[in-house]
């Protein structure tokens, strides 16, 4: 089994309505929702999970760039430096979905790989040509780009990337295409990451309250049921999306790593 080093990176946090991902008495309350990435470090080459949100006010949806709290040392590229690995290294960056606080800086990896369900690229880039969607306009930016996009059809729900590494074709949920990963650490154990695919742990115990921003009810509720399942079949940890109780317990790569 390859020995997999495993970084979690703190990249700011979004205040939100609690109302927009769980039931709640006051429509006022506000509930921060930690924005963080997950670095791979594997015999074969790095692997990126997510991009993390930038604050570019030319190029981000107004309510993501006012509800967005990042400070110098939490953007990604500092987080990344802060334990030695320039932008250059990443090998693989596995997109679990294209909303904005997910993608901001993948546009800072020019030799990545960009991993990205088929479904949620295409129906992610016709939202935006049609006006219909509320997401950043960095669609345009990133097609100038000409990055290299890899898209995974969605008959393939488990394809291994690497040794221990795993890409979880979820399908559509949250968004049109959900993916995650599962990571089989020596010492740790395995983990799942699900990104939003599951917010927060309350989502997957009963009653399992539906989030208001799903595109997919009963592809989502599916979901969860998939990933329950999974992860007792795998013995494995799961990692949520969003969740800022579980989010203050995982080691950040300020303070060590898993492996």
């Amino acid at each position: 089994m390859a020995k997999i080093l495993g970084y979690v990176l703190d990249n700011g946090v979004l205040l939100g309505p609690k109302a927009f991902v769980m039931e709640c008495p006051d429509p006022d309350e506000i509930m921060p929702a930690p924005i963080y990435t997950v670095l791979l470090k594997h015999p074969e080459g790095y692997v990126l999970f997510d991009a993390a949100c930038h604050d570019n006010k030319e190029r981000q949806a107004p309510f993501i760039f006012d509800a967005l709290h990042l400070k110098e040392e939490e953007r990604l590229l500092n987080r990344l430096a802060g334990i030695g690995v320039s932008p250059d290294e990443i090998r693989f960056l596995v997109l679990s979905h294209m909303h904005a606080d997910h993608t901001g800086f993948l546009d800072k990896f020019p030799n990545a790989e960009i991993l990205v369900s088929d479904r949620e690229f295409t129906n992610s880039v016709k939202e935006y040509a049609l006006g219909t969607s509320r997401s950043c306009p960095d669609f345009e930016y990133w097609i100038s780009l000409k990055l290299n996009w890899k898209l995974l059809p969605d008959d393939e729900k488990k394809i291994e990337l690497l040794d221990g590494i795993t890409i979880l074709n979820f399908g559509c949920g949250h968004s049109h295409g959900m993916m995650g990963l599962l990571v089989d650490f020596e010492k740790t154990g395995k983990v799942m990451i699900v990104s939003d695919a599951i917010y927060m742990r309350e989502h997957l115990e009963p009653p399992r309250p539906v989030p208001l921003v799903v595109q997919d009810r009963d592809g989502y509720l599916g979901t969860l049921d998939y990933i329950d399942a999974l992860a007792k079949e795998e013995n494995a940890a799961i990692w949520f999306g969003h969740d800022i109780g579980q989010n203050k317990e995982l080691i950040k790569s300020t303070d060590g790593f898993y492996e």
